[in-house]
């Protein structure tokens, strides 16, 4: 499944010509996989490079789990397409990063949302990979609906984040930004100032409570103002 997804990848970025199995060895061969924390601080040119190379070592960890199973390869698997979907997402292609999670967890078609954020943390625990990996790869299709504008499948999902981790402060971090965008500011601020709570330098955060703050004062200074005689 995760071989074909990768393929439809590929195919969808006019940009981003697919790689032969010979480029992809010689990708894997000449350089380490990127981590989460590359994929973070890259340029968009090295998060080009890092999927090609993320493509090529997900393909390879399919075929090794097709020839021999193992929870060890399971765990890598999943490992590799969390840190693909979050170089899409940083690439700007949130359908493609949310095909790869589906392809990886193996989500059926037509479950989205919540739903899904559900089978992710399930399939990812059968798999044998810890805890905090299966409600990454929740977060992130969360993420990928956010970034695609199904704002109720975002919030639905990162509510399925936060039912299992009351602490996920990104996950919190991101249904304020889906209650600001809809205008339920109040809503908003409570969960930005539960951020802050947990991250307290958080840089997003303090932004858009300052912003909402000033917002605040400017409505009260209008209801101040006499009305003109």
């Amino acid at each position: 499944l995760v071989g074909t997804g990768l393929a439809s990848v590929a195919r969808r970025s006019p940009s981003r010509p697919p790689i032969s199995r010979l480029a992809r060895l010689s990708v894997c061969s000449v350089a380490r996989v990127p981590t989460a924390e590359d994929v973070r601080a890259y340029s968009p040119s090295e998060l080009e490079a890092a999927r090609l190379q993320l493509v090529a070592a997900l393909d390879g960890a399919e075929h090794s789990l097709a020839s021999d199973f193992s929870v060890e390869a399971a765990q890598q698997r999943t490992h590799l397409a969390r840190v693909l979907a979050m170089t899409l997402l940083r690439l700007g292609s949130p359908l493609d990063a949310e095909q790869t999670i589906v392809d990886a967890l193996g989500v059926p078609r037509g479950v989205t949302g919540g739903e899904a954020a559900r089978w992710c943390r399930a399939r990812g625990g059968d798999a044998g990979c810890s805890s905090e990996a299966p409600l990454e790869m929740a977060f992130l299709l969360g993420v990928c609906y956010q970034k695609s504008g199904r704002t109720r499948e975002a919030l639905a999902a990162f509510e399925e984040v936060l039912r299992e981790s009351e602490g996920h402060w990104r996950a919190r971090y991101h249904t304020a930004l889906l209650a600001i965008g809809g205008g339920r500011h109040d809503e908003g601020e409570a969960a930005l100032r539960r951020v802050l709570a947990c991250q307290p330098e958080h840089a997003g955060s303090l932004s858009l409570l300052a912003r909402l703050e000033e917002r605040q004062r400017a409505l009260r200074n209008e209801l101040q103002v006499p009305a003109c005689r």
